[in-house]
């Protein structure tokens, strides 16, 4: 069993929440507050919505393809993880004006798991962590998330948006095949757009299953974390005032619709394992402990993961072996309690 402290883990992600002396300094520094909060949202602006989503990046790469793909296994060691052209079919779902560019691994299965990928990632970055799978004989579906790779949106809302988007694929997936299990795993921002889906749509378009790996639970308090660590010299208070005002401008969605620190009892029935790097520097770990605490309270079907000697999203990278093994065991382990269930309650009817 996990070390698990939630109490511990409340108190680090209050850290980047107002409290009375934080407002009492804003509003006592106000002319200080809004120039540098102004100044730096400036300067923050390009990293969080110019990322190469087609074409070259700034390393020479292309971007969103097999050799990106193959690439990135290869820079981070995963062994048996490449994948050949004639495995993969692209293709696309909705309307010219709401396209969704997607990919999928498909084996002869009515077994389906859809692959989020992260911030700046792409379709074929979210398939990483769920090649598990696909040799277990599932396929794998992934998409360009919102504002990402070919997908339509203009500007990233770290994960708002994005939900919508996963329900028209998950409702793809059902709508075009037979399907017989179908479960989610999602990294980092995707991981986070996986929760806020559950949310939000869970109840009336149920999976069997959810993954979420290195998840955020808010996103402008991840902004302000993100100000901490990149401008240590300041306070978050300082830099980051209006920040939600200033993101809205751009991505045009309300970014404190996206709150993963509570009513996660809104899916109590659907099994999620969540996973996380302790060394986190770009994610801090205790939001996922907090989700896991949270939705343990209603549900006996939650698990977690806490690899303590992991940074962001490496869990998979420095684990491979008992990384396979915790997420395919989950699995494996859910559809059998669940096929149990089925069968007590043919036994009662």
């Amino acid at each position: 069993m996990e070390n698990i402290n939630y109490k511990k883990a409340k108190k680090q992600i209050r850290k980047y929440k107002y409290t009375f002396l934080k407002v009492l300094g804003t509003i006592i520094l106000f002319p200080i507050v809004f120039i540098v909060s102004a100044i730096l949202s400036k300067f923050f602006t390009p990293y969080l919505f110019k990322y190469p989503r087609v074409g070259i990046d700034e390393n020479g790469q292309e971007v969103n393809n097999l050799n990106h793909y193959l690439a990135d296994i290869k820079e981070k060691k995963l062994k048996n993880w490449e994948l050949s052209k004639d495995q993969i079919e692209e293709f696309e779902i909705g309307p010219d004006e709401a396209k969704i560019s997607c990919l999928i691994l498909r084996n002869n299965s009515n077994k389906w798991v859809v692959a989020l990928h992260g911030f700046k990632r792409n379709k074929y970055m979210g398939v990483r962590n769920a090649i598990q799978f696909y040799k277990k004989g599932y396929n794998v579906i992934s998409f360009d998330a919102y504002a990402h790779g070919k997908t339509y949106g203009k500007y990233s809302d770290l994960g708002v948006t994005n939900s919508k988007v996963l329900n028209e694929v998950i409702n793809w997936v059902k709508n075009n095949n037979h399907v017989d299990e179908i479960g989610v795993i999602g990294v980092s921002m995707g991981a986070a757009t996986a929760v806020y889906w559950a949310q939000q749509y869970y109840q009336v378009n149920k999976i069997d299953w959810l993954i979420s790996d290195c998840a955020l639970t808010q996103p402008v308090e991840q902004i302000r974390f993100f100000l901490k660590k990149y401008f240590k010299w300041l306070p978050w208070w300082i830099a980051s005032f209006k920040i939600n005002w200033f993101f809205k401008k751009y991505s045009k969605t309300n970014l404190k619709d996206m709150n993963l620190q509570k009513n996660l009892n809104s899916f109590r029935d659907l099994p999620v394992l969540f996973i996380h790097g302790k060394l986190d520097s770009f994610i801090d770990y205790n939001n996922s402990i907090i989700m896991y605490c949270e939705k343990s309270k209603d549900s006996d079907n939650t698990k977690i993961k806490i690899f303590d000697d992991s940074e962001h999203s490496s869990s998979i990278v420095d684990h491979q072996e008992e990384y396979v093994l915790i997420t395919i065991d989950f699995v494996r382990e859910t559809m059998k309690k669940s096929l149990t269930k089925e069968l007590e309650a043919k036994l009662f009817e």
